[in-house]
């Protein structure tokens, strides 16, 4: 008979069960997306050069001068990039879920661009019954849209020319969803002969083109009142005490960096009025309170509103978030600065500055804190690895080669001082006002690119271009005497340290590679000039992965390979780690990540020919 105490017990399990079942689902759909918005991401970092070095060209220099157009000219560049960003994460989020189909990502474009169009047909001029204009609550001329009358012009912008909602990145990624579905269920299918033509990719767009219809129409149901609420977040960040709203952020971006899933946290900050809304800052500040107040260029608070929304009133759009308007304000100096904003409560930056003092310092200093807690004997060995790990992530911000580490050797120090110092960090960032912007890494390139041109540009203050120089230095000591005595009383087994043999096994992989050798003492053979070398290397890590049979997907990011596989218990660890070039693996539910640094873009597609052939293989026999 069971008792009730063994029937509670049996559902608890079964509850596990299925939680385990579901959250080993959602995660390789998760990484998926974290690692579809590094594809517009990389094209950040040459945009925001040529947007930050356009600025301060041509503002040095004569109105139509030689100079002056070749500033504007790279200007104009720049800013292209971020101004469609919509409509490369639809592209991006289309190719990450269909395995890189060019098919997915064409339609991923008709799919934003009949959106788009099916809005603009809905949305126009509000008139009164006079057939004069409305003014909005931004004391500008307002649209109406279906039955809500009267929205605010902020809520309008043109997406690729098409006057429609100012969603930000988010329709561009559920289209691209849409995309990716309409690829992976119809691109197969064969109709009746009558209309055979449309059989196959054919087909894909055109179930795409009226797939996202009732996401348009799902999107002016609820985006008035949604982008409203997002743009009031955004403009209560800036009533916070300078600092918190910086510090809250990284606990919970830092928490989410082991699982890969800390880009889809930052997006709607990095990218959409959530993060910062220039035009809702500036009409939602009060002419009273800022009475007497001069802003640049001599102008008070009603000057820089009429600026500010002119600009907006000639079909023009503002950057919405944290990186995108700080990107703007880079490229139209002349309309408003982040002094300016400051003043108006917006600390653009506190998304991303705090970033630069554990970046260039911090972790590096833990770098060296680790390898002065190897044995003297052991020191010169190792001391490559570190050296250029540490190099590495103050130069361009890659942090995982000193992360992890520490994060599979002992997660309490990711998590109990890693984790808080970066908060910290973020803190005093957002404490100073140093406004500054950065890519995706914020290392010392970024810094030059967007502190120090951004200075001379004329951005910023001297504090709000150095001022983070101040919080990097303090850092740096902090996180070197932290790690130091947290490895050092905590008997951490860092690479070079006598340990346990998963230590050890790593180490001497790292190591190894350092010097261009495997762990039998052979050469590593370069994927330029011994293509057996890598398909070796890609057999045996679908052996260590538990066969072709086990693996459901294969994909990579900027320094991962990721998997999706039926049953992890069969990823052999110790296995992969032996065969040299990585510094990690992670298991999390059915999602697998190999941390590379690079090697990965290299095994993807060899893995993907082999368990291609290996299955084709099975079909044959």
């Amino acid at each position: 008979m069971i008792t009730s105490k063994k029937r509670e017990g049996l559902g608890s399990k079964v509850f596990i069960t299925q939680l385990k079942k579901f959250t080993g689902g959602i995660m390789p759909t998760l990484s998926k997306l974290s690692k579809a918005f590094l594809l517009p991401i990389a094209l950040l970092p040459i945009a925001g050069v040529f947007l930050g070095v356009g600025a301060a060209i041509s503002n040095a220099a004569a109105n139509q001068s030689f100079l002056w157009y070749v500033g504007t000219l790279f200007n104009k560049m720049g800013d292209v990039a971020f101004g469609n960003l919509p409509i490369l994460f639809c592209i991006s989020v289309a190719l990450a879920y269909t395995k890189d189909s060019g098919i997915a990502a064409i339609t991923g474009v008709v799919g934003f661009l009949v959106m788009n169009g099916a809005q603009s047909a809905l949305i126009h001029p509000a008139l009164d019954s006079n057939g004069a204009a409305i003014l909005g609550s931004d004391g500008r001329p307002a649209f109406a849209l279906l039955w809500y009358g009267v929205i605010n012009s902020g809520l309008i912008t043109n997406n690729v020319g098409i006057q429609s909602l100012n969603t930000g990145v988010f329709a561009g990624i559920f289209v691209g969803a849409i995309a990716a579905w309409s690829y992976n269920k119809f691109h197969k299918t064969q109709l009746p002969q009558a209309i055979s033509f449309f059989s196959g990719t054919k087909l894909v767009p055109i179930i795409a083109f009226f797939s996202v219809l009732p996401l348009s129409f799902i999107i002016m149901f609820i985006w008035p009142l949604l982008g409203a609420g997002l743009a009031a977040l955004g403009v209560a960040s800036g009533n916070l005490p300078m600092g918190v709203s910086s510090f809250v952020f990284e606990i919970i971006e830092r928490s989410l960096v082991p699982f890969g899933l800390h880009h889809v946290f930052y997006a709607p900050l990095w990218w959409t009025s959530a993060g910062a809304d220039i035009q809702a800052t500036v009409n939602a500040a009060s002419l009273e309170k800022f009475a007497g107040v001069v802003f640049s260029n001599g102008r008070d608070l009603e000057t820089l509103k009429s600026t500010i929304n002119d600009y907006i009133s000639g079909g023009k759009t503002i950057g919405l978030g944290d990186q995108t308007a700080m990107t703007w304000v880079l490229g139209n100096l002349n309309i408003i600065n982040f002094t300016d904003l400051q003043k108006l409560g917006l600390n653009l930056g506190q998304y991303q500055a705090g970033k630069y003092g554990f970046m260039m310092f911090g972790l590096p200093a833990a770098g060296v804190a680790m390898w002065l807690n190897v044995p003297k004997e052991n020191r010169k060995n190792v001391m490559g690895i570190y050296l250029s790990a540490g190099f590495t992530c103050f130069l361009t911000g890659i942090t995982e080669p000193i992360e992890y580490t520490f994060l599979f050797l002992a997660p309490w120090m990711f998590y109990g001082i890693h984790m808080p110092l970066a908060a910290i960090s973020f803190f005093f960032a957002g404490f100073m006002g140093t406004h500054i912007t950065m890519t995706v890494s914020g290392g010392f390139i970024d810094y030059i690119v967007f502190g120090v041109i951004g200075f001379a540009s004329g951005a910023m203050s001297v504090m709000s271009a150095f001022g983070i120089l101040i919080v990097s230095v303090a850092m740096g000591p902090v996180y070197f005497f932290a790690f130091y005595f947290a490895v050092k009383k905590g008997n951490v087994m860092v690479p070079g340290r006598d340990g346990s043999a998963d230590a050890q096994l790593a180490t001497k992989a790292d190591f190894k590679e350092s010097k261009g050798l495997n762990l039998d003492g052979s050469k590593i053979a370069k994927a330029d000039n011994n293509e057996e070398a890598r398909m070796v290397k890609a057999r045996k890590l679908i052996e260590f992965i538990g066969g072709e049979e086990n693996i459901i997907d294969v994909d990579a990011c900027a320094s991962r390979l990721r998997l999706t596989v039926v049953n992890p218990d069969l990823v052999n660890k110790e296995g992969i780690m032996s065969l040299g070039g990585s510094t990690g693996t992670l298991v999390r539910g059915k999602n697998v990540q190999i941390v590379y640094g690079g090697e990965q873009e290299a095994i993807k597609p060899r893995m993907i020919q082999i368990i291609d052939e290996q299955r084709a293989a099975k079909k044959v026999v």
